[in-house]
């Protein structure tokens, strides 16, 4: 057991906290760290950083919420977590950083023991600043962890609009079509009127499966296209038509494969946009290893288009709800992918109303009887008057859905409960054993019995993860036997070592 690891379970333990600034200064047009600690802390010679000296102003080391989701359901867009530190500034020493830029910037937080040298201490924070507030005796740092990263639009090009695939004049300025996995019928993009090549991804791509004027649908050929006809240059993302086209024209395909390497999983299109996509200054760590096993697990086939301005949190959110994931960044600062699951068998740690401070039963939302899951989108819909006349009755009806649907149901719970729920996940899912799959996943989960506690504990903060299961026991609510409960929410408060849970199962 590491030192860090001793520290965690001693709940008598004397704690440390070092925290690490790193404002923008505008004057050097540079990033200059900025040092402090509870207690005075210098670093030794070979540490890095070397003969650093953090300053004792921390007054309150780390409160921090972290949330999986947002509302009273486990389903939607995911929450960054948020917090605050507060650094003594009675003798207005610190003034000067108000010249500083702050927001987006790089927050840690390290946390140590009684005697530990500056190897041994463990980040339990690593995010970014969302603001500072000055007073005449304090510093608030506003928090945000690494996903607030993800507010800022996907990173692509756009057409210059002198033509040829820098595109035609009308597209001077207009950001280039992202595909990704499998999609189908995506609007494609005209970009060179003169030889017919349209645009369906900025970079390389795997294939185009199809392409359809009209709702019609085209053959490809490997040489110059004829009427009726195309090719595809998948280096480029593009293909060109024989033909001027009679009404729109769409296409399925497998979209990016950066770096010679097509995915189509929710784990592997999550890291592929996450680290290849992210508008931001320096790449995005991710846990390779739990993206692996998350993939390994949860292998289904997804695919999105992009092309609307979405933020990437949206576009991650859209996979991640394919298949009831959540993603956001652990402690040190790496990207972490995992799905909430009903409680695990094993907890790993136990509660009782000797850990209890104040227990709050929470609602739940109403149990659902039937659950649907749209998949296999098709990004560009056509109504009757926008297929052409060859298309037949069915496949003219099928262009029109924007999603196909997979539902499963279970009457005695409606029998039961009147009010129980018809409930509809949207997903980006493409097979229809997937979307079957996840329907009857949700249905179980969503189901009748689920329990939500919020409870205060007096217990050591910094070594529990969202996603985790624990046991509660206590006197009331059905809990007097004990319950194993999954953490879908966290307040760690560091300066009284109390966490406040929210709990579901």
């Amino acid at each position: 057991m590491s030192a860090f690891d001793e520290l965690i379970a001693d709940p008598v333990a004397r704690r440390r906290y070092l925290v690490i600034l790193e404002p923008y200064d505008p004057a050097l047009e540079t990033i200059v760290p900025h040092y402090f600690s509870d207690d005075g802390f210098v670093t030794a010679r070979t540490d890095t950083p070397a003969d650093t000296y953090f300053d004792p102003r921390l007054l309150a080391a780390l409160n921090f919420e972290r949330q999986l989701f947002a509302g009273g359901q486990l389903s939607g867009r995911s929450v960054p977590g948020a917090g605050t530190l507060l650094l003594n500034n009675a003798d207005g020493l610190l003034d000067p950083m108000t010249a500083l830029a702050f927001d987006g910037r790089r927050v840690r937080v390290l946390l140590g023991g009684e005697g530990f040298v500056y190897s041994e201490f463990a980040t339990i924070f690593d995010g970014t600043a969302d603001g500072v507030e000055f007073d005449d005796v304090s510093v608030t740092v506003r928090l945000r962890d690494l996903q607030s990263l993800f507010e800022a639009g996907v990173a692509r090009g756009t057409y210059g609009g002198t033509g040829g695939l820098d595109g035609r004049a009308g597209l001077k300025d207009r950001e280039k079509p992202l595909a990704f996995g499998r999609v189908y019928h995506v609007p494609a993009v005209l970009v060179d009127p003169a030889t017919l090549t349209y645009q369906v991804h900025d970079g390389a791509i795997e294939e185009v499966d199809a392409v359809y004027d009209a709702g019609l649908a085209l053959t490809r050929v490997g040489g110059v296209p004829a009427a009726g006809q195309f090719s595809v240059d998948t280096a480029t993302g593009t293909f060109r038509l024989g033909a001027s086209a009679a009404g729109t024209v769409t296409a399925d395909l497998r979209g990016d494969k950066a770096g010679g390497i097509y995915v189509e999983t929710v784990a592997g299109l999550i890291a592929r946009l996450a680290t290849t996509r992210a508008a931001t200054e320096a790449p995005i760590p991710i846990d390779a290893a739990g993206f692996a096993a998350f993939d390994a697990s949860h292998g289904d086939r997804v695919g999105v288009w992009i092309r609307d301005g979405s933020t990437m949190g949206e576009v991650l959110d859209g996979l991640a709800d394919s298949v009831g994931a959540h993603y956001g960044f652990n402690r040190a600062g790496r990207m972490t992918i995992a799905r909430v699951e009903p409680p695990a068998e094993q907890a790993v740690a136990a509660y009782d109303d000797f850990h209890v401070l104040a227990l709050e039963r929470l609602a739940v939302a109403r149990p659902v009887w039937r659950q649907s899951v749209e998949y296999r989108r098709y990004w560009q819909p056509l109504d009757a008057a926008s297929v052409a006349g060859a298309v037949g009755e069915e496949a003219r009806a099928d262009l029109a859905e924007p999603v196909r649907i997979e539902a499963v149901a279970d009457p005695a719970v409606r029998l039961r409960h009147p009010l129980s729920e018809d409930a509809v996940a949207t997903t980006l899912l493409t097979d229809p054993a997937s979307a079957a799959g996840e329907a009857a996943r949700l249905l179980s989960i969503f189901g009748p019995g689920r329990v939500a506690f919020r409870v205060l504990l007096k217990t050591q903060a910094f070594a529990l993860e969202l996603g985790q299961t624990v046991r509660l026991t206590y006197p009331r609510h059905g809990l007097e036997a004990g319950r194993n409960l999954v953490i879908v929410g966290m307040v760690e408060e560091s300066a009284v070592n109390e966490i406040t849970l929210d709990l579901w199962g």
